[in-house]
C-alpha cells in the first residue's frame, strides 16, 4: 500500500473481525494510525462488528442442558456465597428452585456470549475515543486559526479607518544626529490611534527600535515596537494611545529588546507634527 493510497472496505471489514494475520493487522493499524479517513472507517467497521454480536442468533442449547442446569441449582445451594449470578426467580410450582445460578460451568457458559461482546464494545469505545480527540484537535487548530484572520480582518478595518478620516495627520520621519532611515507616520488623534512605516538598518543583537508620541506636555507616549508580528501589518505597524493626546512629534529611538516603558536610547528618527 502506497502513502496515496486508502485500505479496501473488505480489509477493513476483515481487520475489524480479527480475520487477518498479526503481519497483516499490524500493517493496516499502521497505515490507520496515520489516516483520518481510514482510522475513521475502521471504527466504523468496529462498530459494525460490535452490533453483529449482540444481533447473531444464538444457537439453541441441547435438551439435556436444562436438567443438568438444574441439577447443579440444587447441588450448590450451600455455594451460592462464593459463585452467585442472579439469573431469574421462579414462580408457582418451581418456588422451590434456586434463585440464582452458580458453578463454574454455568459461568462460563454466559461468559461464552457475554465476553466477545464486551470486548468488541471495549475496542469500539477505544476507536472512537481516539478519534474524538483527533477531531477535537483540528476544531481547535481550526478555531485558532479563523479567530486569526478575524483580528487580522479587524486591524485592516481600522486602519482603512485611520486612512480614510479627514482628521489623520502625516508626519515625514527624517534621520536624527548620523543615523540614516526615513520613516512616515500616520495619526488620528480623535481615535487614538498611530500608524507607521520605517526603512531603517537591522537594529543590534540584542535591540529593537521603538516609537514614541512626543507630547506638547508630558511624558511621551509608547506608540510601539518595531518587530515583527508586533502589532504588525505586513511592513506596517499599527498602535493605539490615549484619545485626543496633543502630538509634538514623533520619535524613533534604539532601545532594549522588546522595548522599555520610557525611551532611554538614541534617536534614530524624529518628525514633528
Amino acid at each position: 500500500m502506497t502513502n496515496g493510497e486508502h485500505i479496501r472496505e473488505e480489509e477493513l471489514e476483515l481487520l475489524a473481525a480479527g480475520a487477518l494475520t498479526d503481519d497483516e493487522a499490524a500493517a493496516l493499524q499502521a497505515h490507520a494510525s496515520g489516516c483520518e479517513e481510514c482510522a475513521l472507517k475502521l471504527a466504523q467497521s468496529r462498530g459494525d462488528v460490535a452490533l453483529l454480536t449482540f444481533a447473531t442468533k444464538q444457537e439453541r442449547p441441547a435438551g439435556t442442558v436444562k436438567a443438568e442446569f438444574m441439577a447443579r441449582i440444587r447441588a450448590s445451594r450451600e455455594r451460592e456465597e462464593h459463585f452467585a449470578w442472579p439469573l431469574r426467580r421462579r414462580t408457582s410450582n418451581a418456588s422451590e428452585a434456586a434463585e440464582y445460578v452458580t458453578g463454574d460451568k454455568t459461568v462460563n457458559w454466559l461468559n461464552w456470549v457475554l465476553v466477545p461482546a464486551a470486548v468488541a464494545l471495549a475496542v469500539v469505545s477505544l476507536a472512537l475515543s481516539w478519534q474524538n480527540r483527533r477531531v477535537s484537535q483540528a476544531l481547535e487548530k481550526q478555531r485558532h486559526a479563523t479567530q486569526a484572520l478575524l483580528n487580522e480582518r479587524e486591524e485592516t478595518n481600522k486602519l482603512v479607518g485611520l486612512l480614510a478620516a479627514g482628521d489623520t495627520i502625516t508626519v515625514k520621519l527624517a534621520p536624527a544626529a548620523e543615523t540614516v532611515g526615513s520613516g512616515v507616520v500616520k495619526y488620528n488623534g480623535r481615535m487614538g490611534m498611530v500608524v507607521y512605516s520605517a526603512q531603517l538598518p537591522a537594529p543590534p543583537a540584542g535591540k529593537s527600535y521603538q516609537m514614541w508620541l512626543v507630547r506638547a506636555n508630558g511624558a511621551p507616549i509608547n506608540a510601539g515596537v518595531m518587530e515583527k508580528g508586533a502589532h504588525a501589518i505586513g511592513p506596517v505597524w499599527m498602535a493605539e494611545v490615549p484619545a485626543n493626546a496633543e502630538a509634538k512629534a514623533f520619535a524613533v529611538t534604539l532601545e532594549p529588546a522588546g522595548g522599555v516603558p520610557q525611551p532611554t536610547g538614541p534617536k534614530v528618527l524624529i518628525g514633528a507634527s
